[in-house]
């Protein structure tokens, strides 16, 4: 009897740990497949009531009854975007901390400033918007056409001023893919912002708006600005009259100011295709495609594959860019 107590117990013995062992797995997999299973973080690089700030809040919006938990915007502005970018890629690669951001901060400013970032360390996991960047003067400008715009700032070198959204940021390299193959030269004022850039342009602190076609266009319905040039290779629809980069025959020069949200590199393929899934989801929704239309934006709906490439090309260009230019501190 006491011989078959035995045995029963070192038959059991082991299936009790084996079962316990199963036992122990299975959080590891309830957490993964219930992820998020607590609040998500949004870190963005440019202050509150910017319009980063404001397509990424409503982003969050749409996104979060989708995502089960709340997304919880974390404005880190400073230095471009890289500050905010800099958090993140230094974070745990759990989902848990991502970004909203602009290519300025992702292919622009590292080149100008040290960043303590590459593009290997991160992931694009969706594509937001996209947008022209368009360039307008006051409505007493002497000139009403792009070529016109052009020859007159050629002719005249450093006679005029025009803001910028900061040193390394994409109005001073959209601008410069257009102005230095012309041997155009002008006096770049830098502001810490695009909304900063929109009012010195009103109380005219400066003579030429450049930034994103959303900010102005008001403005040029009110008679308060006169918008010239795109910055990109096809018309804005929005603005029917103003003349694209191909209308001046400069289609190379294009820059797009687009939005994405962005993740540490090495975070679990699951977490981001889940996340990746709900946010295209959330930037589909008739609320975010209007927010995105009135502020001069459309939905950019590509993959994650193309989307990755496209940023990692324009890094490539922007950093030759940086250094014909000499605008290089690395």
């Amino acid at each position: 009897m006491i011989r078959r107590l035995k045995l029963r117990e070192l038959v059991r013995r082991p299936l009790l740990l084996l079962f316990a062992g199963l036992m122990a797995g299975l959080p590891a997999r309830a957490s993964a497949d219930n992820f998020p299973d607590r609040p998500i973080q949004l870190v963005v690089p440019a202050g509150p009531g910017s319009s980063t700030d404001s397509i990424m809040r409503s982003l969050a919006q749409a996104a979060a009854p989708m995502m089960g938990q709340s997304i919880v915007i974390l404005n880190r502005p400073g230095a471009s975007g890289i500050i905010g970018v800099s958090f993140v890629t230094r974070s745990e690669p759990d989902g848990y901390t991502l970004a909203g951001v602009t290519n300025g901060a992702l292919t622009m400013a590292p080149h100008v400033a040290s960043a303590p970032f590459q593009p290997s360390d991160y992931r694009i996991v969706a594509m937001i918007t996209e947008a022209t960047g368009v360039l307008c003067v006051h409505p007493e400008f002497p000139v009403n056409t792009a070529q016109e715009f052009l020859t007159e700032l050629r002719n005249n070198p450093d006679k005029y001023t025009y803001g910028s959204d900061g040193v390394g940021a994409f109005v001073q390299f959209s601008t410069a893919r257009i102005f230095d193959p012309l041997s155009i030269r002008q006096r770049m004022i830098p502001y810490q912002g695009a909304d900063q850039t929109l009012t010195a342009f009103l109380s005219k602190a400066i003579d030429i708006y450049a930034g994103a076609v959303g900010n102005i266009s008001p403005f040029v319905a009110e008679g308060k600005a006169k918008c010239l040039l795109l910055t990109r290779a096809r018309r804005y629809q929005g603005l029917p009259n103003v003349e694209s980069l191909t209308d001046v025959k400069m289609p190379q020069a294009e820059t797009r100011l687009w939005r994405a949200v962005v993740a540490p590199r090495d975070m679990p393929q699951d977490r981001f295709d889940k996340l990746r899934d709900i946010f295209l989801k959330a930037a589909m929704t008739p609320e975010f495609k209007a927010l995105a239309e009135k502020r001069g934006e459309e939905v950019w709906d590509i993959s994650a594959e193309e989307a990755n490439k496209f940023a990692q090309d324009e890094f490539v260009q922007m950093g030759q860019l940086a250094k014909e230019l000499h605008l290089n501190q690395n």
